[in-house]
């Protein structure tokens, strides 16, 4: 009986994926994706028990190490009304720092969390990665329901802290390896994964070398290999190149990028930095707890206008109120430049001949990422991130 019920089960085609027999252990490994749901049959034929299983493959190409399914088919990581208050102690206040925030995470996107320090970006991958109960609002991981199954959630996840979590007295291999048992994975299977993600990060000859000896970049490089042995759907950057130079940078996110497509991950990355940002799908802008907006950087930087006509001057504030009433023109102050967004044909001369006397300067160009930070902000990141 229980055999026929297995062989119904062949082939058969569900709207979460289609059921399949694989032959050799070569192909489970290949064909298992961290959404699939593997059925195991033992059945008692004459004198020989035998084994049979099934893996319910998902149609989408999307992985995700959960055996749940998401409720919204696009959406791998749904956020709602999510906040979060800092207890406070003899010596500290109460501390609120995250405020409702609603967010809606794509699969296979790269969404980067944005904002000066202090801005609730490392709290949101605190509460993403189970690391802290939020105060209220709800978290769903691959439809998983964030405080009914932690578990279930953390083996959707791969983690990059900001903080180094390497053993700098074990070699590359040795780290890999006993971050592979810490999963529960079998020692063939971490050895040929451990090969797989070195290889493709480049470091696979430095497999027996200790991590102290190591560059910056590299030790970087070893941990997005570790966090991704578990083969996980979501990637998780936590202000991963702080303290990189310019060139380690660059490499690392043409790692990540690489592994993104051969793993088809999504990756939740915070960060301060502009040009990161610019590089990923989507950008929430995080301030002061709140989630201001979330868009694509180019669209977001189009909603401001053509260009931005920023004017130096010793009285900002007076000179927007002058653009307001002789040109009808409405302008952001920010320290002592007045920040123009500018939709139609506005002519320079006719700007300078009017206000000439009152700047220190003049300039024109494309919205930034940086113009679209300061509209909603009201602020520079730089300055944020100083405060």
């Amino acid at each position: 009986m229980q055999r026929t019920r297995a062989a119904n089960l062949l082939g058969q085609k569900y709207e979460s994926g289609i059921v399949l027999q694989p032959r050799l252990k070569s192909q489970i490994y290949e064909k298992r994706r961290p959404l699939s749901i593997c059925i195991a049959f033992l059945t008692l034929a004459g004198n020989r028990l035998i084994f049979q299983l099934f893996v319910l493959l998902p149609q989408r190409a999307r992985p995700c190490g959960c055996r749940r399914f998401p409720l919204d088919p696009q959406v791998l990581i749904s956020i709602s009304q999510l906040s979060h208050i800092y207890a406070g102690t003899r010596k500290k206040t109460s501390h609120r720092a995250l405020h409702e925030i609603d967010l809606d995470i794509h699969y296979g996107e790269t969404i980067a969390l944005l904002g000066p320090n202090g801005s609730g970006k490392s709290t949101l991958l605190r509460v993403l990665t189970t690391a802290l109960v939020p105060t209220s609002g709800a978290v769903r991981v691959g439809g998983v329901l964030l405080g009914q199954d932690p578990p279930a959630v953390r083996r959707q996840l791969g983690v990059v802290f900001q903080n180094p979590a390497l053993d700098g007295k074990m070699t590359v291999g040795e780290n890999l390896r006993m971050a592979g048992l810490l999963y529960g994975m079998g020692r063939r299977a971490v050895r040929q994964r451990s090969q797989q993600l070195l290889e493709v990060v480049g470091l696979w000859e430095r497999c027996n070398e200790r991590v102290e000896k190591l560059s910056g970049g590299m030790r970087r490089r070893v941990e997005l290999a570790k966090a991704l042995l578990p083969t996980p759907a979501i990637l998780v950057l936590d202000e991963p190149t702080t303290g990189l130079d310019p060139v380690a940078r660059q490499d690392f996110w043409h790692q990540v990028e690489e592994l993104k497509a051969d793993e088809q991950l999504t990756v939740v990355v915070s960060t301060h930095l502009l040009d990161e940002a610019e590089c990923a799908d989507r950008v929430a802008i995080l301030h002061q707890g709140e989630l201001l907006v979330c868009g694509p950087p180019r669209v977001l930087q189009r909603q401001l206008g053509r260009e931005i006509l920023t004017l130096r001057s010793d009285d900002a504030a007076a000179l927007q109120a002058a653009l307001r009433s002789d040109m009808d023109l409405e302008g952001l102050v920010v320290d002592q430049d007045l920040r123009v967004p500018l939709n139609s044909d506005i002519s320079l001369d006719e700007v300078f001949q009017r206000f000439g006397s009152q700047l220190r300067s003049l300039s024109l160009a494309p919205p930034s990422l940086d113009d679209v930070f300061v509209r909603y902000t009201g602020q520079h990141l730089e300055e944020g991130n100083a405060a």
